[in-house]
């Protein structure tokens, strides 16, 4: 019994060694002190700025998308699809009603 206690003893410290080594901080990159030339408030100011130009992206990607402007409105799509279905040529559900057909 003896010999398995001082067995775990030694591990569990070994362990407890360990982790204290891992808790240091690694000193690498050295820290650089740095000071700022401008207030807190003229980093905001310039960031709103910046975002009300559209300097700043949102996401991923470094572009922001442009989209081609409507050349109908939501009402005159809406009413031509009323018209498609009435006149028959919009069917219903997901399928292309040739592929069904064929079976």
């Amino acid at each position: 019994m003896t010999k398995t206690f001082f067995s775990a003893a030694i591990l569990s410290l070994s362990f407890l060694g360990a982790s204290a080594v891992q808790a240091q901080e690694l000193g690498y990159p050295p820290e650089v002190a740095q000071t700022s030339q401008v207030s807190a408030e003229q980093v905001r100011a310039e960031a709103v700025a910046a975002r009300q130009a559209g300097e700043i992206f949102d996401g991923e990607q470094d572009q922001t998308a442009h989209f081609a402007p409507a050349s109908l409105t939501r009402a005159q799509v809406q009413a031509e699809l009323r018209q498609a279905r009435a006149a028959g040529d919009v069917q219903p559900g997901e399928q292309d009603p040739s592929l069904v057909s064929q079976g």
